[in-house]
């Protein structure tokens, strides 16, 4: 369970970096299956988020020239991976901020290629999940060492409190903040640099993004996304199964629609 002062700079911030919730050994064992997940099946890669917040972000001519890769679902090829949603570390850091009863949402790979890893623009998350209300938490567990010249998180401080945001949206590219209001050059960010096994709690309201990574090492994170079981998603079923798995303590009746036959 976190402190008191851990949980209050969480609330009061929007975001908190925790050490020690998992052992070197469960690091090293996440870290390698991810490894081979990535070969075996989805070594492919992308230029990462398009748009053209890329001109925003980056200098001429190097707009294409990232790369980045992405895997949603992890335990669909290794159990390792399954089991961690459960990890009492994890669940016991998020009962202390969001309350006994927790719900899994989603778990996804951000992988930064060494010398070119993509950056991401200015951006809440809630746009991408959409819930009705406060208390939805991205864990994000490190699984590489991230300096801040790894393009590791920067967040800005006391942004959930604004609550959701207007975003750019379209198929052209995925939502982020309007860089003519939301740069690192207008608004002041705090960057997180972590070590492997670190997990950075943050609101899916508060504003962050992240820089290339300009090291000669991999920077892999994974986010898993959780809240509490009374938030309903918004313009999606309820009975998606990301709205359904409970990781921790007990769902009320009257949170879920009952199955009949």
């Amino acid at each position: 369970m976190l402190s008191r002062e851990q949980v209050s700079a969480y609330h009061r911030d929007g975001f908190l970096k925790v050490g020690g919730l998992f052992s070197d050994d469960e690091v090293a064992e996440l870290e390698s299956e991810m490894r081979w997940i990535v070969d075996e099946w989805w070594g492919e890669d992308s230029i990462g988020w398009r748009g053209p917040w890329r001109d925003h972000y980056l200098p001429p001519g190097e707009q294409k020239n990232t790369k980045a890769v992405f895997i949603s679902n992890p335990q669909y090829y290794s159990a390792v991976w399954g089991h961690i949603i459960f990890h009492p570390g994890l669940i016991g850091a998020l009962q202390s901020l969001i309350g006994e009863n927790i719900v899994w949402h989603h778990t996804i790979l951000h992988g930064k290629p060494p010398e070119r890893g993509t950056p991401f623009p200015m951006h809440q998350d809630y746009p991408f999940y959409p819930h009705n209300g406060p208390n939805f938490v991205d864990c994000l567990l490190h699984l590489d060492h991230t300096p801040i010249d790894s393009g590791c998180l920067q967040a800005v401080p006391g942004s959930h409190q604004g609550g959701p945001l207007e975003h750019i949206t379209g198929d052209h590219t995925r939502p982020y903040l309007p860089p003519d209001t939301y740069h690192p050059d207008l608004l002041s960010s705090k960057a997180i640099p972590a070590t492997a096994g670190d997990v950075i709690f943050f609101s899916y309201y508060t504003i962050h993004w992240s820089d290339v990574n300009q090291t000669d090492q991999w920077r892999k994170s994974v986010r898993i996304g959780f809240h509490t079981p009374e938030m309903r998603p918004i313009g999606i079923d309820q009975q998606t199964p990301n709205n359904r798995l409970l990781v921790a303590g007990v769902k009320f009746h009257d949170q879920e629609p009952k199955l009949t036959y």
